[in-house]
């Protein structure tokens, strides 16, 4: 029997699922670290899985053909 191949967006969601689940992690140690080294890594952390948690979602909208906004801001046109 042959190993059953995954559709790319399956993969996405279960990873966009485990981020989640590592940012859950990541706010509650925050919420209990008290030594400002550790406060400051945690901070990191969360902000790294949150970066994570939208790559994964404008790729998702992406391969689903949702429309997915530019995170590039544009000039607004001179009236």
């Amino acid at each position: 029997m042959g190993k059953k191949v995954e559709h790319p967006l399956d993969i996405l969601r279960e990873e966009l699922q485990q981020t989640n689940v590592a940012l859950k992690c990541a706010y509650d140690k925050f919420n209990y670290v008290t030594e400002p080294e550790l406060v400051e890594a945690s901070i990191y952390e969360i902000s790294a899985l949150k970066a994570r948690c939208n790559y994964l979602l404008r790729r998702i909208k992406e391969l689903s053909g949702e429309a997915v906004p530019s995170a590039i801001p544009r000039a607004r046109p001179v009236q």
